[in-house]
């Protein structure tokens, strides 16, 4: 934005040298928008050869094709003031608002209460939870269970091909068993969800190379994906800004890697029909016991 120039009316001073010229500007003291910009090439152009000086605190004259133009140093004391739109500034700063808190979303205050109403803690110490499923979730999750077994067979011939991979797999399943993430099923409930799985293999990774991955975005023969009938919940994910900005208020920081976080929360044995997954032995169903819910946000981003 370009604003008048210069920026006020003042009144001229007679300097000797500039009686008797043409200035391109006879009224450069009377404040005026600019008629017209012109770049160096331009000015390059129109300069010439004639200058003249006068005392230290004088302007200089500039000859041009235009007439004589003023430049120089003038020793004034001027107060200048911008007004801007107060709310253009009112809105760039609640855009830079770190915010500590955000608006609740209606989701997101059904899955507060849920957890507040329904999760217990065992007398192990692990805690259990219900999944947060939305309502007549089961007038819309169809069949899963041809599609995990296709999955399956399709995996069976991958681990066939790759000793390697095969021999990870197969540890990462009982690593699972054993730690008691998982369980044989012996109950059937319908509808219930068989959720595909497949590997993911990190060469780089320094921890875990393979990563068993539980599929709950694939859509069931309805259309609608377990994810899909599950309430989002709040967003816990906090501003980095802010966490950066609260980190500087302390001396020391410490940061630390909970392993297997997510399958120290139990799902409750109601809800475990919709984390079934096919087993080593075809067509063998398991029922898994982690915390889905916690992991929803993150197969959703992995598979959309």
């Amino acid at each position: 934005m370009m604003t008048n120039l210069p920026n006020y009316t003042f009144d001229k001073q007679q300097w000797p040298h500039l009686r008797n010229i043409n200035l391109a500007d006879p009224d450069y003291n009377v404040s005026r928008p600019i008629d017209i910009l012109l770049n160096a090439g331009i000015y390059a152009d129109i300069i010439m050869a004639g200058i003249l000086r006068g005392s230290p605190e004088a302007p200089i004259a500039q000859q041009t094709k235009l007439g004589w133009v003023l430049m120089g140093n003038v020793k004034t004391f001027n107060c200048h003031v911008i007004l801007n739109n107060i709310d253009d500034i009112s809105r760039f700063w609640e855009m830079e608002e770190i915010m500590e808190t955000r608006p609740e979303s209606p989701d997101g205050h059904y899955c507060e209460t849920l957890y507040n109403n329904t999760t217990r803690r065992r007398d192990d110490g692990r805690y259990e939870v219900k999944i947060p499923m939305k309502p007549n979730y089961e007038q819309h999750l169809g069949t899963t269970k041809p599609q995990a077994i296709a999955q399956f067979k399709q995996l069976e011939k991958r681990l066939a091909k790759d000793e390697q991979l095969a021999k990870s797999y197969k540890a990462f399943i009982h690593e699972y068993q054993q730690l008691d993430h998982m369980k044989k099923c012996t109950t059937s409930r319908e509808p219930s969800c068989i959720l595909p799985h497949q590997g993911v293999v990190r060469p780089d990774s320094t921890t875990t190379k393979l990563r068993v991955v539980f599929n709950a975005s694939a859509n069931t023969s309805s259309g609608h994906s377990l994810n899909a009938l599950m309430e989002g919940g709040p967003n816990i994910q906090q501003d980095l800004q802010a966490i950066i900005m609260r980190w500087r208020t302390y001396q020391f920081v410490y940061t630390a890697d909970i392993e297997k976080f997510y399958r120290q929360i139990l799902v409750r044995e109601e809800d475990q029909h919709l984390q079934k997954s096919c087993g080593e032995i075809r067509q063998q169903t398991l029922s898994q016991s982690t915390n889905f819910a916690l992991l929803r946000t993150v197969r959703r981003l992995r598979y959309s």
